[in-house]
C-alpha cells in the first residue's frame, strides 16, 4: 500500500504542474491582446464589441458652449425667434425736419408800431357835479346828478415803443344833461373835448394786454336844450349877450383790456373823466350871471383798433 501511493503521487504532482503552466500561458496573452488596444475614450466600447452600436449621426447633437453664466442654453427644437434686443435701435425721426424748423416754430407776433386809429363808444354809468351861477344878486350853488348816456370817442395814436403811445383825440357827448336835486332833469346841451393822450400797453399774455391811459386837455359845452330856452324866454323883451359855448378843461384815466385779432384789435375799457367848464349865461345891462358847471362821469367804453 505504501509503495502505490508513492507511485501515484508524482504523477498527480505533474500533473497540476501542466495545468499551473497552461493557465499562466493563456493569463500572459490576454495583457498582450489588451495592450494592442488603445484605451476608451468617455466610456465608449471598444471596436470589437458587437453588442454596442455606434451612435446615429442623427441623435448626436453638436456640442454647444456654456453661456457666461454657465447655464445651458435652451434646446435648439423649442426656441422661439429672438426678440429685437439685440439689433441696433431704428432710429427715432427727428421731431421736425430740417427743413422745416422754422415752420415748425410758431412765429412771434409782431411789435406794435406805427400809427393806431381807435374807435369807441360808451356809457356813463354815473356821475355828479355842481352848477354854480355867480352874478349881482351874489352866488348861488346847485347840485346835480349827471344822467348823461352815450359818449363817442376817436383817437389816433402813435406808438413811441411797442408798449408806449401817445397822441390825441376827440371826446363827445350828443347829449349832455342833468338831474338838479330837488328838481327837474334838464338838457344842457352837447359837449365835446379834444385831448392828449399818454397810453402804456402791458402784454398780459400772448393774446391780452392791459392798458392805462391818462388824458387832459380842453372841453366844450355848446349851450342847448332846456338851458338855452330858458335864456331865450329871460331875454326875449331885453338887450342881452351870452356865450354859446362854456369852456373849460377836462383831465381823466382810463384802465382797459386790449385783445388783437387778425386785422383787428377789441378794446374794453373804464373811464373816467373830470371836468369845468364856465361862460356867461346872460348878461343884461349891468346884470350878469356866469356859469360854472363842474363835475366828473365814469363810463364803460369798448371799440376797436384799426
Amino acid at each position: 500500500m505504501t509503495h502505490t501511493k508513492l507511485l501515484c503521487a508524482p504523477r498527480i504532482h505533474a500533473r497540476s504542474i501542466v495545468s499551473a503552466l497552461t493557465l499562466l500561458a493563456s493569463l500572459g496573452a490576454a495583457p498582450c491582446a489588451l495592450a494592442a488596444q488603445p484605451p476608451a475614450q468617455n466610456g465608449a466600447p471598444a471596436p470589437g464589441d458587437a453588442s454596442v452600436s455606434a451612435p446615429d449621426p442623427v441623435d448626436t447633437a453638436a456640442p454647444t458652449a456654456p453661456t457666461a453664466l454657465g447655464s445651458e442654453p435652451p434646446s435648439s427644437e423649442a426656441a422661439t425667434p429672438p426678440a429685437p434686443y439685440g439689433n441696433a435701435a431704428p432710429a427715432t425721426p427727428p421731431a421736425s425736419p430740417p427743413g422745416d424748423q422754422g415752420a415748425a416754430e410758431a412765429t412771434p407776433a409782431e411789435p406794435r408800431h406805427g400809427l393806431v386809429p381807435l374807435l369807441r363808444v360808451g356809457y356813463m354809468v354815473g356821475g355828479s357835479g355842481d352848477l354854480e351861477e355867480e352874478g349881482s344878486g351874489g352866488k348861488t350853488k346847485l347840485e346835480y346828478d349827471d344822467i348823461s348816456s352815450a359818449v363817442l370817442e376817436f383817437d389816433l395814436l402813435g406808438h413811441l415803443s411797442p408798449g408806449l403811445r401817445m397822441g390825441g383825440g376827440l371826446i363827445a357827448l350828443p347829449t349832455s344833461s342833468v338831474h338838479l336835486k330837488g328838481g327837474s332833469d334838464y338838457d344842457v346841451g352837447s359837449e365835446g373835448a379834444l385831448v392828449f393822450i399818454v397810453e402804456g400797453v402791458f402784454d398780459l399774455s400772448p393774446k391780452v394786454a392791459l392798458t392805462l391811459r391818462g388824458y387832459a386837455g380842453f372841453d366844450v359845452l355848446n349851450i342847448g336844450g332846456d338851458l338855452k330856452d330858458a335864456r331865450e324866454s329871460i331875454c326875449e323883451d331885453q338887450d342881452c349877450s351870452w356865450d354859446d359855448q362854456y369852456t373849460g378843461a377836462t383831465a381823466g384815466l382810463g384802465l382797459g383790456l386790449l385783445i388783437p385779432l387778425k386785422s383787428v384789435n377789441l378794446r374794453a375799457d373804464f373811464m373816467t373823466q373830470a371836468y369845468s367848464v364856465s361862460g356867461t349865461f346872460a348878461s343884461v345891462g349891468s346884470a350878469k350871471a356866469d356859469h360854472t358847471l363842474s363835475g366828473s362821469r365814469t363810463f364803460l367804453m369798448a371799440g376797436l383798433e384799426l
